[in-house]
C-alpha cells in the first residue's frame, strides 16, 4: 500500500530530474508513469477518495502537480540576533554524530511532504530554521546542569510560523525535552486549531474523546507508528465542551522522564493557574533524582520543559509598572505572572515566542528582576526574523509601502458609506457601522459596499469553480464591529441579502445577472489583466455562479463567544467549505480563515500592532490572489499603509544589526530610537521610562493638516516668508528647480518655530523635529549644519495652472483628501494617503549623482547614505490643492494648505533624543476607538 500524496511526492521529486533533459509535458508524465509502475489502483490510499484505475491515478497527479510546480516559489531569508552567554554548543555535533534519534522529526517531514503536498525546499527550509533555533537553545540531556533560554520567531501574519514551531517541537521531543507547553492565543477555537495541528502534526493521534483515540495524520503515513505521548488536553468540536486543562486534570498521570507530555492551552488565568498546580501538586512527591532545592522552593530537576507561545505579544506580556511610586516591587500582570511562576517551576527551561507583531516583545524590560518571578519574557537569547516566501501574500503586496517603494496589488476597494463618524461638518450623515458605536446600535439595512463585496464574493467563487478549485476551502470575512449583539443582527442581515441574491442566480434574475455582469467588467477584468491572471468571458462565468451559491453555507458563521458556530474547515477537508464568517475580537488574532477571498473591514482601532493581527487576509492565495479584495475605509487602508512600512523599517534594522552581530538586547535598545516604530499599546511599553528619537536616514511627511483657517493661513505665511528670506535659488544644474544650497540650520528652524503640524503627528511634529535638530547643534554634528531646500513644483506645460507663491510661478501639486478626521465630532484635520512624492527628494542632486543611484539600482533609503544627503538634509516645501469626493473636486481655501517633508541623512554621528513617554501618549492618542 502507498499513500497517494507519498506518489505525487515521489513524482515531483522525479520530474525534477526529467526537466533538465525533457520539456515540462514529457518530463511530468515520465515522472508520474515511472513511481506509478509498481502499483495497482488499489494500493493507493487517499482518504475520502476511492480511485477506480491507475490511469484515474495519474490523472489526478497531473492535476495536482500541474497547480504545484508552476508555482515558482522563492523561499525568504531570515536573519538571527544571538546571544550565547552561558550557552554550550551541542545540536550541531550531536546531529552530526548521528547521537540523535529523529523519529518525530523524519515522521513531520514526511507529513508535510506526502500528506500536505510541500515542496521539498520548502521542508528543507522548516528543516534549517528549526535547526538554527534548536542551536540557540540547550541540550536537554545533561544531567544537573541548569539553563534557561528565551527567544522570539518574528514571521509575517498568516506565514506558516505554526509550522516552524511544530518542526521545533517534533525535534525538541527526539533531542530529550519532557514538558512541551504550547501557549494557544486566549480563545478556545484558536486553542482548538492548534490542538488539532497538534493532533495531526506531533501526537499521531485524535484527541477528541468521541473519535476514542483514532490515529491520524503522522501516524497514518505508510511505514510510520505511533509513539506514545501523554496529553491532557483535547480537540473537541462540541461548542459546549471544552478541551482546555481543567481542575479535574490536575492530579493526572504524573511528568515522567520516560515519555514526554504536550498541553495545548489557552492563554487564561485559572487555565494557567490549573496547570501550576498540577505541577506543584507532582513536585513534592518526585525524589531528588527529579528536584531541586532553591531558594527554599522545589524546582523539576533533569526534566527539561519547553514553552511554545502563540501570539506572544498578546496578553504575555507585562503592561504593569514594574514598582509604585514609593518604589515597593509590583507584581506583573496575570497571564505574565503564569508564565513566570510556571517556568520557575523548573531548573531546565526553554521560552520561545511567537508573534508578526514584535513591538510589545522588544520593549519588554531586558534587565528588571522580580524577587520571586525573576527575569520577565524578554527574548534575551535569540530573535530570529523568517523571510516570507515569494508566494505569500503579505502586507507589502495588499497595502504596498510609503515612499512609493511598493505600491501593493491593485485589490483594494474603497468603502465610503462605513466604519465613518455619524456626523460630518455639523450634518447628519447616515453611515453603516459609525465610529464608536455602542452595543445598542442595530443596523437596518446593509450598505451599497457590502452589498457590492457579497456580489463580489459568489463572482469569484465561480470563477475559482471554472478554475479547478471547486474542492478548495472559500472565505469570505466580515469584521465591522468588536459588539457580539451587533455582529448578530448584522449576520441577520447578510443572510436576508445572500438569500436574496442566491434565488435571483437561480432563478436566471435578468436584472441581479446585469448588474453582475457589470462587476465583472469594471472590476475584475482589469484587475486580473494588470496582475497578468486568465481572464473569462461573462458567458462563461455564468454557468458557475450557480454552482457557487448552492455551495455556499446558506447562514454566516458567527464566531463570537455568545454564538458556538465553528468554522470546521477539517470535516470538509476533501470538498472544501466555502462559508461567510462574521466575527470580532475572535477574528482578530491566530485563527487562520482557510481559502479567505473577500474582506470586508471596517472595524476601527489605533493600535498598529492590533491592526496588523486583524489582518486575517494575508497568507497564501495561489491561483486565485487576482480574485481576492479588500473592502475597507480610506483611513484604514492608510494606516495599513503605514504599518506595513513601520514592519519593513523595523526588519531592515534587524537585518543592519544582525550583519553588525548585535545582541537582542542592542536590538531592544535600538527599537526604541526610531520615530516610525511607536506602535504598539502604550502599556506594553511602560519598562521605558524615557523614548528615544532619531531621524536618521528616514522620511519624515505631514500626511495630516490641520483644517482651521487660522492655522491654514499662518502655515502659508509662515512658508512664503521663509522662501523669500532665501534670496536667489541655486544656478547649479539639478534635477529639481526652485532649490537652494547650503541653507543655514538657524534658518530651517525658525521655518519650523513658525510652522505648526498637526497635534497628532507621530514623527513629523515640528516642535520634536525642531529639538532634535537642536541637540544635534548642541552636540557639534556637521550633517545638520547645512540644509538644502525645495520648493516643490510639477513640471510646467500648456495646460498647467500656475500658482503664484513667493515671488515664483509653481504648479500645484494634488492629493486627495482620504478621510476627513474628527475630533469631538468637529472637523478638524484632513488626512491625505502621501502628500510626498519620491522623485522630490531627488531635487538637489546633479544628473551625475542621480544617475549613479539609478545605475546602481539604489532606493530613497539607501540614497540617503550617499552624497549629496550624506552631508544635507534636504527640505521641501509642498504647496497643496486639495480634492475631494467622486469625482474629485478641488476644495477651495483662501490660504492653500502647505506641507513639508525631510529627506534626513543617514548619520553614523546623529545622537538620539529622549523624551517622556506620557506625552507621546498624550500626542498619539493611542487608545482604542471602540
Amino acid at each position: 500500500m502507498i499513500h497517494f500524496n507519498e506518489l505525487k511526492s515521489n513524482a515531483r521529486s522525479m520530474y525534477e530530474t526529467f526537466k533538465k533533459v525533457l520539456e515540462y509535458d514529457a518530463a511530468i508524465t515520465q515522472a508520474i508513469n515511472s513511481v506509478c509502475s509498481p502499483f495497482t489502483h488499489e494500493q493507493v490510499l487517499l482518504a475520502g477518495k476511492a480511485f477506480t484505475s491507475m490511469d484515474e491515478v495519474k490523472d489526478f497527479i497531473r492535476q495536482k502537480l500541474d497547480e504545484e510546480v508552476n508555482v515558482i516559489v522563492e523561499e525568504g531569508t531570515h536573519f538571527s540576533l544571538t546571544d550565547s552567554e552561558g550557552h554550550i554548543d551541542w545540536y550541531r555535533p550531536k546531529r552530526a554524530d548521528d547521537r540523535i534519534n529523529f523519529r518525530f522529526w523524519k515522521r513531520y517531514r514526511k507529513y508535510l511532504t506526502h500528506i500536505k503536498g510541500w515542496a521539498e525546499t520548502s521542508v528543507d527550509k522548516i528543516d534549517t530554521i528549526s535547526d538554527e533555533i534548536m542551536e540557540d537553545i540547550e541540550d536537554p540531556t545533561v544531567t544537573n546542569r541548569p539553563f534557561d533560554r528565551r527567544g522570539l520567531v518574528v514571521g509575517y501574519v498568516q506565514s506558516g510560523k505554526t509550522a516552524n514551531f511544530m518542526g521545533i517541537i517534533n525535534k525538541a521531543i527526539d533531542s530529550g525535552y519532557r514538558i512541551v507547553i504550547v501557549l494557544a492565543g486566549m480563545h478556545e477555537n484558536l486553542r482548538q486549531q492548534t490542538q488539532e495541528r497538534i493532533d495531526e502534526e506531533v501526537l499521531g493521534i485524535d484527541t477528541n474523546p468521541e473519535e476514542k483515540q483514532k490515529r491520524i495524520g503522522v501516524s497514518t503515513l505508510p511505514g510510520e507508528m505511533y509513539y506514545p505521548i501523554d496529553y491532557f488536553t483535547e480537540s473537541n468540536l462540541n461548542p459546549k465542551k471544552n478541551g482546555d486543562f481543567n481542575k479535574k486534570k490536575r492530579w493526572g498521570t504524573p511528568p515522567s522522564i520516560d515519555r514526554p507530555i504536550i498541553f495545548v492551552v489557552k492563554k487564561n488565568k485559572s487555565v494557567l493557574n490549573n496547570l501550576r498546580d498540577y505541577f506543584q501538586n507532582w513536585i513534592s512527591i518526585f525524589d531528588e533524582d527529579f528536584t531541586y532545592k532553591k531558594d527554599g522552593a522545589n524546582q523539576f530537576n533533569n526534566l527539561p520543559l519547553l514553552i511554545i507561545d502563540d501570539e506572544s505579544d498578546q496578553a504575555s506580556v507585562n503592561t504593569k509598572a514594574s514598582r509604585d511610586r514609593e518604589g515597593e516591587e509590583l507584581d506583573p500582570t496575570a497571564i505574565n505572572n503564569c508564565i513566570r511562576q510556571i517556568l520557575n517551576l523548573f531548573r531546565q527551561k526553554i521560552y520561545i515566542g511567537y508573534t508578526a507583531t514584535p513591538f510589545a516583545n522588544i520593549f519588554i524590560h531586558h534587565d528588571n528582576q522580580h524577587t520571586v518571578l525573576g527575569r520577565d519574557l524578554f527574548p534575551f537569547a535569540f530573535i530570529k526574523t523568517l523571510g516570507a516566501p515569494s508566494n505569500y501574500l503579505g502586507p507589502k503586496e495588499v497595502f504596498g509601502l510609503r515612499e512609493g517603494v511598493e505600491e501593493g496589488f491593485p485589490i483594494y476597494r474603497e468603502v465610503n458609506d462605513a466604519g465613518q463618524p455619524l456626523i460630518e461638518a455639523g450634518l447628519d450623515n447616515f453611515t453603516f457601522m459609525p465610529i464608536r458605536h455602542q452595543p445598542d446600535y442595530i443596523p437596518t439595512e446593509i450598505p451599497n459596499s457590502l452589498n457590492q463585496a457579497l456580489k463580489t464574493f459568489i463572482i469569484s467563487s465561480a470563477i475559482r469553480w471554472h478554475r479547478g478549485q471547486e474542492h478548495k476551502h472559500n472565505t469570505m470575512l466580515i469584521h465591522c464591529t468588536r459588539y457580539n449583539s451587533v455582529q448578530s443582527a448584522l449576520a441577520e442581515l447578510v443572510n436576508n441579502e445572500l438569500t436574496v441574491l442566491r434565488n435571483a442566480i437561480l432563478s436566471g434574475d435578468v436584472d441581479v445577472l446585469n448588474e453582475m455582469q457589470v462587476l465583472y467588467e469594471i472590476d475584475f477584468i482589469p484587475t486580473s489583466l494588470e496582475m497578468d491572471k486568465e481572464v473569462l468571458n461573462w458567458n462563461d462565468v455564468i454557468p458557475f455562479l450557480s454552482k457557487a451559491v448552492r455551495k455556499i453555507e446558506p447562514k454566516c458563521l458567527i464566531i463570537n463567544g455568545d454564538v458556538k458556530d465553528i468554522l470546521d474547515y477539517k470535516a470538509k477537508s476533501q470538498t472544501g467549505l466555502s462559508v461567510i464568517a462574521i466575527g470580532g475580537d475572535k477574528l482578530s488574532r491566530g485563527l487562520t480563515l482557510e481559502g479567505l477571498t473577500i474582506s470586508y473591514f471596517t472595524r476601527n482601532t489605533s493600535l498598529y500592532d492590533t491592526l496588523m493581527q486583524m489582518g486575517r487576509w494575508f497568507g497564501y492565495r495561489n491561483g486565485f490572489e487576482d480574485l481576492c479584495r479588500i473592502y475597507t475605509t480610506a483611513e484604514l487602508f492608510s494606516w495599513y499603509r503605514h504599518i506595513s512600512t513601520a514592519f519593513e523599517v523595523l526588519r531592515s534594522e534587524f537585518i543592519e544589526m544582525t550583519r553588525l552581530k548585535l545582541t537582542p538586547k542592542d536590538f531592544g535598545l535600538r527599537v526604541e530610537d526610531h520615530p516610525d516604530l511607536m506602535v504598539t499599546n502604550v502599556m506594553k511599553m511602560r519598562a521605558a521610562e524615557t523614548m528615544l528619537l532619531n531621524y536618521q536616514g528616514t522620511l519624515t511627511e505631514t500626511t495630516t493638516l490641520p483644517s482651521n483657517e487660522e492655522i491654514l493661513k499662518s502655515n502659508y505665511h509662515a512658508a512664503e516668508d521663509f522662501i523669500l528670506s532665501l534670496g536667489k535659488s541655486s544656478t547649479k544644474e539639478l534635477i529639481g528647480k526652485n532649490v537652494w544650497l547650503d541653507v543655514s540650520v538657524n534658518r530651517i528652524q525658525e521655518f519650523l518655530k513658525n510652522f505648526q503640524t498637526y497635534k497628532g503627528l507621530p514623527a513629523a511634529n515640528s516642535v520634536r523635529i525642531n529639538q532634535y535638530i537642536e541637540f544635534q547643534k548642541q552636540n557639534e554634528i556637521s550633517e545638520f549644519l547645512k540644509w538644502n531646500v525645495v520648493l516643490v513644483s510639477l513640471e510646467k506645460n500648456a495646460k498647467s495652472k500656475l500658482f503664484s507663491f513667493a515671488g515664483r510661478e509653481i504648479v500645484l501639486p494634488e492629493r486627495k483628501i482620504t478621510e476627513r478626521r474628527f475630533s469631538n465630532e468637529k472637523l478638524d484635520r484632513y488626512f491625505v494617503q502621501r502628500m510626498h512624492d519620491p522623485v522630490f527628494e531627488f531635487s538637489d542632486y546633479s544628473k551625475t549623482e542621480k544617475k549613479n543611484i539609478d545605475d546602481n539600482h539604489l532606493t530613497n533609503r539607501e540614497a540617503r547614505s550617499l552624497k549629496p544627503r550624506k552631508n544635507s538634509p534636504l527640505l521641501m516645501i509642498y504647496v497643496l490643492s486639495l480634492a475631494d469626493g467622486k469625482p474629485k473636486v478641488a476644495v477651495n481655501f483662501k490660504f492653500q494648505p502647505v506641507g513639508f517633508a525631510i529627506s534626513w541623512c543617514a548619520s553614523s554621528q546623529a545622537i538620539p533624543i529622549s523624551y517622556v513617554i506620557n506625552s507621546v501618549y498624550q500626542e498619539l492618542e493611542m487608545n482604542e476607538n471602540d
